[in-house]
């Protein structure tokens, strides 16, 4: 059986970065992302992400009430999920076969700040004040990945991993055993860390921080460690079937392996060094490879005086071991077992970069690793200039990675491990490799060079608004001027059938990459055809409608085919590349319209104000306020039930300004809780029989008001 699982997306935001490609580019750079407040008692510091608690609540049909109910670490995993489905080109509505969500998350005190509020606003009104259960669901662990699901219609194996600082990496493995067992064929895999309130602020406890803002793994000078904020998510699926789709591959996962300490170490708190040699050990036995062959480790490297020695030692201990007996494997160890290698293997630690994303840390690990060994360059630990004491690096396989290492190692594939440990002994471990040459696509290749169809090629955008439509066309016209060697074809194969099918709908039909980009710009406007709401405009010289539509499709006209997608008609878009094997391709993701969506407080952290060049991602819309809290009538006689009172319930009840009369409650965000508080809330004022269910046949405010003026009607029951 091929154990091997292929990385084919992922998604991140860390301090100053927002994507991978931000990420990576930090990491090149040796970039300390950490913010340090300098006051009376010393230093503050932590890596803080921008805009924590901004989300896009109506791209996920998610009322502005219950958005400010739900904690900003699951708004954050909900938005990178969608993030990492299309950095995979993985449309999660289309995706064949069972999608599983692993991930965990950090503590906060939102659900706190939630309640504080909500008792410092006592004349709020029972309808749109928080419930102790809906602040619950909104904030609990347990729904984190759930609410993904939920959101995104994925109906594989959603489990929630609460495994401290390890939590993000066994949530890896856990997902790649679900891959294994058939559980699932695509998985998402990952963590989310913010603390709140935000900012640099908060004592050291227990004496583990360092005290001047620098986490300096394995470095003598180290003296604690500092936290940070941030997410992770990685796309996992069966090495062969991402082969066989045509998925992009950026590494290969060989081995994972997940343990605990154990009583052996000195206290609950503390790491041991039988414990994390035993997993490093075990995962390189489940991928069948050497120690030797591996030669680089991201660590978990937490810059503290008795982590860091223990860490070391418990690599030493692991790949001192006899492998070859072990592991079975027939070749590439390379070293004399009595005369063991010495610092062949590199080491570091992101956590000098981004600081302890607890959660998301073993993540973090993993994209910058996963990276390292797409782009075959090692990034600097930073902080390093000499060895901690208390480590013999000199005896050992390990060199610290100060400075960024071209990674060409001979005879062997690029093959690292990643760690990460917790407090209270959980330890992971995962051995990675560069996927196999012959499978990474070229570097700059002209499609007539690995195309058999040449264009012309239809580009299909689409968006839930038209300012995120013209943002998404933006986006891939930025992408393809920077990279012209792009491979047309995949770019449109990858947006065909790759991206979710949204109400805002544009095509271009283009002939290279050059006039892709020209169409994009709006160059060429004629040939950047847009349709509102999958509403294609009746009478125009291009519309397609009935057979002729479907005969130009059967003969392959990429026109034919962009007009029906604009209509909203399904389209088989596989007709268009008959005679090559397209891939997928890694384009811009959605650009997000976030708002605003938190607790008040008037005291709060220290966190830097955002410069004056910095803005969020997408122009950030100031939240409307809620409409007024409706009085109840003092009667309500048969017959004079107006449709303005019932919308004014039901902007009350959703937290919106106000609604239209042909517009769904469930498509404003509510759902069954939220429809059994308006159900009671009207119940208050009109004697009628009402149940929540009712709102599925009479999702409207017009229909809804049409329903209990019928109940009112002489000779139909009252409540009594």
């Amino acid at each position: 059986m091929d154990r091997r699982i292929a990385v084919i997306g992922m998604t991140c935001k860390f301090p100053n970065a927002d994507g991978p490609g931000a990420f990576w580019r930090n990491l090149l750079d040796g970039k300390d992302s950490i913010t340090r407040i300098s006051g009376p008692d010393g230093v503050a510091a932590r890596g803080l992400i921008d805009d924590p608690e901004w989300f896009d609540a109506d791209y996920f049909g998610i009322s502005p009430r219950e958005a400010r109910i739900i904690n900003p670490q699951a708004r954050l995993f909900l938005e990178s999920a969608l993030a990492a489905f299309e950095d995979a080109g993985q449309d999660p509505q289309r995706v064949s076969g069972v999608v599983g969500v692993y991930g965990g998350g950090g503590e906060n005190a939102y659900a706190q700040l939630l309640k504080a509020d909500r008792a410092e606003r006592p004349s709020e009104s029972a309808a749109s004040a928080a419930s102790d259960w809906e602040i619950r669901v909104a904030n609990g662990p347990d729904f984190l990945c759930s609410r993904v699901a939920h959101r995104l219609g994925l109906t594989g194996p959603t489990m929630t991993v609460q495994a401290a600082c390890a939590t993000s990496l066994v949530a890896v493995h856990a997902a790649v055993q679900g891959l294994l067992t058939g559980d699932c064929d695509l998985a998402l895999a990952g963590g989310v860390t913010v603390r709140l309130p935000s900012g640099v602020g908060g004592s050291d406890e227990v004496g583990i921080q360092a005290p001047d803002g620098v986490l300096r793994a394995f470095d003598a000078a180290a003296s604690g460690l500092v936290g940070g904020d941030g997410v992770g998510i990685v796309v996992l699926k069966r090495f062969a079937d991402a082969l066989a789709d045509g998925d992009r591959v950026d590494a290969v996962i060989l081995g994972t392996a997940v343990n605990n300490d154990g009583a052996d170490r000195m206290g609950f708190t503390a790491p041991g060094v039988a414990g994390q040699a035993a997993v490093i050990e075990r995962a390189q036995q489940v991928a069948g490879v050497t120690p030797e062959s591996c030669t680089y480790v991201e660590t978990h490297g937490t810059g503290t005086r008795l982590g860091d020695p223990v860490e070391i030692a418990a690599l030493t201990q692991a790949f001192r071991r006899d492998s070859a007996s072990e592991s079975g494997h027939d070749g590439d160890s390379g070293g004399d077992r009595g005369n063991p290698r010495l610092g062949y293997c590199g080491i570091g630690s992101v956590k000098t970069n981004v600081g302890h994303t607890d959660a998301a840390a073993g993540v973090a690990g993993l994209i910058k690793t996963v990276l390292a060994l797409k782009h075959g360059v090692i990034p600097p630990s930073l902080h390093f200039t000499e060895p901690n004491p208390e480590i013999d690096f000199a005896n050992s396989p390990f060199r610290v990675v100060a400075r960024a290492e071209d990674w060409r190692p001979a005879g062997v594939p690029r093959r690292a491990g990643v760690s990460s440990f917790s407090v209270g002994g959980t330890n992971a471990h995962v051995v990675l490799e560069q996927p196999p040459a012959a499978e990474q696509p070229p570097a700059e290749a002209e499609p007539s060079e690995t195309s058999s169809v040449r264009g012309p090629y239809v580009l299909p955008l689409s968006a839930k608004s038209a300012a995120a439509l013209d943002a998404v066309t933006d986006r891939l016209a930025e992408r393809l001027r920077a990279e012209p060697g792009t491979v047309l074809a995949d770019v449109a194969w990858t947006l065909q059938t790759g991206r979710r099918e949204l109400p805002y709908r544009r095509i271009a039909v283009v002939r290279d990459v050059a006039d892709a980009v020209r169409v994009l710009a709006g160059e060429d406007p004629e040939r950047l055809v847009t349709a509102p709401k999958m509403v294609w405009p009746s009478g125009g010289t291009a519309e397609v409608a009935g057979e002729s539509g479907e005969d130009e499709e059967s003969q392959g006209d990429p026109v034919a085919f962009g007009r029906r997608w604009l209509t909203g008609a399904a389209v088989d878009w596989a007709a268009l590349h008959r005679g090559r094997r397209p891939r997928k391709v890694a384009l811009p993701t959605y650009p997000f319209e976030r708002r605003l969506f938190t607790v008040e407080r008037p005291h709060r952290p220290h966190r830097p104000h955002r410069s004056a060049t910095a803005a969020p991602p997408t122009a950030p819309a100031t939240p409307t306020a809620p409409a007024t809290p409706v009085a109840p009538p003092a009667s309500a006689p048969a017959g004079e039930v107006t449709y303005d009172l019932i919308a004014k319930y039901f902007a009350e009840i959703l937290d919106l300004p106000e609604v239209e009369p042909d517009e769904s409650f469930f498509d404003l965000g509510g759902d069954s809780l939220i429809a059994t508080r308006l159900v009671a809330r009207i119940r208050e004022t009109y004697p009628v029989e009402l149940a929540p269910k009712e709102l599925i046949t009479a999702p409207t405010a017009e229909e809804f008001a049409a329903l209990i003026e019928a109940r009112l009607a002489p000779g139909h029951g009252r409540m009594p």
